[in-house]
């Protein structure tokens, strides 16, 4: 007989959003749920932690629903102190969501949603990132279907160390979209322009706008799929040296 699973569940969007709600519905029809999440939206944190003040941490519940707890602290830190502090067994996996909003290209790297499944890579957990490509859907109900189908694979088939798989699933309904595909982390970038304004007192400050530009089209990559009706997931990890420079970088004189 197959054990059943803790699961911890944690997010950015913090622990009052409806995407952790019904992440933490899917993910109780398979295993031991553990919700650890901020107290507060976190997103676009990053993988920041907390080292100069106390963490505080509160048990929630909401009627007829989700519990666990509220952490004064970022999606990276919620991991840590589950794993470390908070989980009467350590967790078989991680997974982060259900982020509001694509987590693609090169912001993947803001991600809080993004960087809590890295917490968890890197404390050798199968981990998971899984976002709904809208800001104001509040529709999660197919977003959850598809988190359990990831789940129940990874812990299937387990991940390679250091690795977590980005899901992303576009903002259409579920009978227009056309599948799952495995991709790369392609290269959409918010282009910022800062507008600067005034306040009532007469003092200057900047508010920052701007477009999300995707400089590549091609039909292997997380936005693109994306946005021709596919599910997109991409295997990603934190291994950040670029091995293709390191002999050219040996050649340089730094005499």
């Amino acid at each position: 007989m197959t054990p059943t699973p803790n699961i911890l569940v944690t997010n950015d969007d913090g622990i009052h959003s409806r995407g952790i709600f019904r992440l933490w519905e899917g993910m109780e029809e398979i295993g031991n749920v553990t919700v650890v999440a901020p107290d507060t939206e976190k997103s676009a944190v990053g993988h920041a932690i907390t080292i100069s003040d106390p963490i505080r941490i509160q048990e929630f519940k909401q009627n007829g629903g989700i519990r666990g707890y509220s952490v004064d602290g970022t999606p990276a830190d919620c991991v840590k102190i589950a794993v470390s502090a908070l989980c009467k067994k350590p967790p078989d996996i991680v997974i982060s969501g259900i982020n509001s909003g694509a987590n693609v290209g090169n912001n993947i790297i803001y991600s809080g949603t993004v960087s809590a499944a890295t917490e968890g890579t890197m404390y050798n957990i199968s981990s998971i990132a899984i976002s709904l490509a809208s800001q104001k859907s509040q529709d999660f109900d197919f977003s959850t279907e598809i988190a359990q189908k990831v789940v129940k694979a990874v812990l299937k088939n387990g991940l390679p160390k250091g690795t977590l798989l980005n899901v992303n699933v576009p903002a259409i309904p579920s009978d227009k979209i056309k599948g799952i595909k495995i991709t790369k982390q392609g290269h959409v970038f918010f282009k910022d322009r800062f507008e600067k304004r005034e306040d009532p007192r007469g003092r200057q400050y900047y508010w920052m706008t701007g477009e999300i530009v995707n400089p590549v089209n091609a039909s292997d990559l997380d936005s693109s799929v994306l946005e021709d009706g596919y599910v997109s997931i991409t295997p990603i990890h934190y291994e950040l040296t670029n091995n293709n420079f390191l002999k050219p970088l040996n050649d340089w004189d730094f005499s």
